[in-house]
């Protein structure tokens, strides 16, 4: 049961995966068949299977030859582990586990590719929580307030003192609807350790690079994200 768990969540990672690039180019990933980013062949249904077809070509097209990026593999072993997660530290039908993961990874993806939440993606994360409810009506509209309220008062303080976005307004929109699927102490949690993370990753960039200042932009809802599933799948409660 794992390992067909494992492999739906591989092929849902593909799809995912998809949406997310053509989100960034503002392609229609509803309509239209797979192509090759390269030579735009479209691609056939060997072409397609996760984690499989990339070692079986050896992470190169089929038919320019060119190198296709380690990307696809990542993400489709990413959601694999995701979802055996997911049916091993919960339940095999934890639907809204499923679609949580899937939603946080979405997010995740196309903010990496276009430096900016997508509030359609929130949305969604909306309407599910109404179809799941994972928490009391009660609790979720707290945890949504108390951290709409605490970050967005992050994002005045940092736009303030250092004249700039420390924090996009998405990040804060993000973490506010993820308040709905976590409790108030939970979703502070998330927030913090994903500045926590964000912050050792900027540093340890900086040391590697030698450098004193970034300036180039980082996406912060990859760090959200991480933070959300593991919060999520190995139920961090933080006081």
């Amino acid at each position: 049961m794992l390992f067909a768990i494992g492999v739906i969540g591989a092929v849902i990672g593909s799809f995912v995966n998809v949406v997310s690039l053509r989100v960034a180019k503002r392609e229609d990933f509803i309509h239209g068949r797979s192509y090759c980013p390269h030579c735009h062949h479209r691609l056939c249904a060997l072409d397609l299977l996760p984690i499989f077809s990339y070692l079986f070509l050896r992470g190169k097209c089929r038919w320019c030859k060119h190198s296709i990026s380690i990307r696809y593999l990542l993400v489709e072993i990413t959601f694999a582990i995701l979802f055996v997660l997911v049916a091993f530290l919960k339940q095999p039908m934890e639907v809204r586990g499923y679609f949580f993961c899937t939603m946080c990874m979405l997010v995740a993806l196309i903010d990496f590719d276009s430096f900016e939440v997508d509030l359609r993606m929130l949305l969604i994360l909306v309407i599910g929580y109404f179809c799941f409810r994972m928490n009391s009506v009660e609790e979720a509209m707290l945890s949504m307030m108390s951290g709409l309220v605490l970050y967005f008062t992050v994002y005045g303080i940092g736009k303030w003192v250092w004249k700039e976005e420390v924090l996009g307004m998405g990040d804060v929109y993000y973490l506010a609807t993820l308040g709905l699927y976590f409790s108030p102490s939970q979703i502070l949690f998330v927030g913090l350790f994903s500045f926590v993370v964000a912050g050792g990753v900027v540093i340890g960039w900086m040391m590697l690079s030698k450098r004193n200042k970034v300036h180039e932009k980082i996406p912060f809802a990859p760090f959200i994200s991480n933070s959300a599933l593991l919060t999520y799948l190995f139920s961090i409660q933080w006081i």
